[in-house]
């Protein structure tokens, strides 16, 4: 992922690597969510910043996914997707029957 990324980004890639400015840190992890965390870690341990276009996306990430918060509020967008999921989540393990119907 780059700063001119615009599209989705695959989440069954045949291979995993974590390259940071330019250069290849670690391939080959053998599950995405071990990569995943690593990229968190080594962003942290080398005090860099998040890509501008993806700073919303990695700070929901941080904060609602992985549990790590920074002692500042989420931004209102990203409180919004945080409860929108949980709704659909609720809606989804636990329908609300109204007039014998799920809804």
């Amino acid at each position: 992922v780059t700063e001119s990324t615009t599209g989705p980004v695959k989440f069954s890639p045949a291979s995993i690597a974590i390259v940071v400015e330019d250069d290849l840190v670690m391939s080959d992890n053998p599950r995405f969510a071990d990569a995943f965390a690593l990229l968190f870690e080594l962003m942290y341990a080398l005090h860099l910043d998040y890509p501008r276009k993806l700073i919303h996306t990695f700070t929901f990430i941080q904060k609602v996914l992985m549990g790590l918060d920074d002692g500042k509020p989420l931004k209102p967008c990203l409180y919004s997707l945080k409860n929108n999921l949980l709704l659909k989540d609720a809606e989804y393990y636990h329908p609300i029957k109204i007039n014998g119907l799920n809804k």
